[in-house]
């Protein structure tokens, strides 16, 4: 391949690279941890706001009652059946305020008495923040898939498919002398790129299916808009079934029937959601969502069925792996490899480390780019001072990838800390978030980028271990469920990880070159340093 062709695609690499690599880290940090989206929810749910839960046989009295006591509730109510595992309460429902918009949740059960109980309250949902965090990095505006950080994404989605690709070609012609070759010695750069390239080429077929999915996810409503006007025209893309009679609450499947229905179509599915929409119009929904081991599902952690709640047959199940077409299968295939939803918990940790790598490329991509910044300056014969961008660079690759870090924990403290059924938690948790990031990125603004990364990585490792530290001070690991205790030994293990990087960046301190942004040097400027210490080209110090 011509020389001129890599300079080229290293260039194209390089800068979609960098203008992408710092939104697909937090993404990718975050989305690491939504793989575990359920248990985060589970270790945070707090006492006062957890009603008590109920038997299966109990849940169509349940329904029966909210819905009794409750009509408003028929307009979205949404059913957590056992095998959901702990919930804030088996029932719960939202109410809009025509005026403010505002939403209001509330919660049902029934007490030890068999009485049906009712409360509004705010729940964290720590795991839905977290999955809010990897849809639109954090960049606040809009709400839900109008959310204007996901569109942002979605470019940036795009980008990242051009450097996959555009570094896959770079990489092609040194393969066989290359390829999971990791060099160690005094060339960072050659280290830097040896580590940057191993990490790419073990995932590349992850990464190619996460950049094509996130740019279809977030421009999800317009590709489905100019291909139901190119392919459909007047005809409807969806078949909907005709408006019916409205029926009366009692005549609801009961949910033992609905989930007989549906395992004779579907006999690995076990019934765990189920969400009821419009149950006093002629348009009654439900969406009925279920766990199946081992099988390619549509969301994140459920296989779905949709269908009329007062019919029990099931009239739209092409969804289910049983009843794949060619379509069907094909689309429920891309969904299930980006939400890793295909294998159960092993392919869950799979894809958790996978994230943690994807995160790694691009904070080596921008170290990369800073080390090549500083070989330039080298080869134009002057003093190695470093640029404002490299410095600019260094300095954000630190602040938003301890940032990410220290405003997620700093998220979860919150939540298990303050008392939900008095405070806005979702305001609460989100304000925790921000204040970590920003504290980050403003710290390594007023230091030096290496002193910056030491102190925050002691802030980080604080902030961590005070997770586990607060469940064991609140006494919520007795009786807890394996899953509650799972977020805190990995939260320890996270916090180990962090203070054993800390003591490697404190011993390599004395070996980082002057010439480097990680110097903790104050630099001088170049015509005083280039009269009091004129290193020639040859200095040692230059050698790389």
């Amino acid at each position: 391949m011509r020389v001129e062709l890599i300079k080229t695609y290293k260039s194209v690499h390089t800068w979609t690279g960098i203008l992408a690599g710092l939104f697909l880290y937090i993404a990718f940090v975050a989305g690491a941890l939504t793989m575990f989206k359920g248990p985060l929810n589970q270790w945070a749910l707090q006492p006062e706001t957890t009603l008590p839960s109920i038997s299966v046989d109990q849940y169509d009295s349940l329904i029966s009652e909210v819905l009794q006591a409750h009509p408003e509730a028929a307009k979205q109510m949404t059913v957590e059946l056992p095998l959901a595992g702990q919930q804030a309460a088996p029932v719960s429902w939202e109410i809009e305020d025509e005026e403010t918009r505002d939403h209001t949740l509330w919660y049902a059960s029934f007490d030890e008495k068999g009485q049906l109980i009712t409360q509004s309250f705010t729940v964290s949902a720590i795991g839905e923040f977290v999955d809010h965090l990897h849809r639109t990095a954090g960049i606040p505006g809009g709400e839900g898939h109008d959310a204007f950080g996901t569109y942002v994404l979605g470019v940036v989605a795009a980008l990242y498919f051009v450097a996959l690709i555009s570094g896959l070609i770079i990489f092609l012609p040194t393969w066989f002398k290359d390829l999971l070759v990791l060099r160690k010695g005094k060339n960072r750069k050659r280290y830097w790129l040896d580590f940057h390239n191993v990490l790419g080429i073990t995932s590349l077929p992850f990464h190619l299916v996460i950049a094509f999915t996130a740019f279809v996810f977030a421009f999800h409503d317009p590709l489905y808009g100019a291909l139901r006007v190119a392919v459909y025209g007047d005809s409807p893309m969806f078949t909907r079934p005709a408006p019916t009679e409205v029926k009366s609450f009692t005549e609801l499947v009961p949910v033992a029937e609905l989930e007989a229905a549906i395992q004779e179509g579907e006999p690995k599915f076990q019934m765990a959601e189920i969400l009821y929409l419009n149950l006093d119009t002629r348009a009654p929904r439900m969406r009925v969502g279920g766990i199946m081991h081992g099988e390619v599902v549509r969301g994140a952690e459920y296989a779905y069925v949709l269908g009329n709640p007062y019919l029990s047959e099931v009239p739209y199940s092409s969804i289910l792996p049983n009843n794949f077409n060619g379509y069907s299968g094909t689309v429920l295939s891309i969904f299930s490899l980006h939400f890793g939803s295909f294998g159960g918990n092993a392919v869950r940790w799979v894809y958790f480390i996978l994230g943690i790598m994807g995160a790694l490329i691009f904070f080596t991509g921008n170290l990369l780019w800073i080390e090549s910044r500083r070989k330039k300056r080298r080869g134009q014969g002057t003093l190695p001072v470093q640029t404002t961008s490299s410095m600019v660079m260094a300095k954000l690759t630190v602040g938003v990838g301890l940032g990410t870090i220290l405003g997620v924990a700093a998220s979860m403290l919150a939540v298990k800390w303050l008392p939900h059924a008095q405070v806005d938690i979702e305001f609460w948790q989100k304000a925790a978030y921000y204040t970590g990031f920003l504290f980050a990125l403003i710290w390594v603004f007023i230091r030096r980028p290496m002193a910056a990364a030491r102190q925050l990585l002691v802030f980080c490792a604080a902030a961590i271990f005070l997770i586990p530290i607060s469940s064991l001070i609140k006494g919520e690991l007795l009786g807890a469920a394996t899953q509650v205790w799972a977020v805190d030994v990995v939260a320890l293990l996270i916090g180990a990880s962090f203070v054993l990087l800390l003591i490697h960046l404190r011993k390599r301190r004395a070996k980082i070159e002057a010439d480097s942004v990680w110097s903790e040097l104050v630099e001088k400027p170049a015509v005083e340093s280039s009269i009091q210490n004129p290193l020639p080209d040859t200095h040692p110090q230059a050698s790389g």
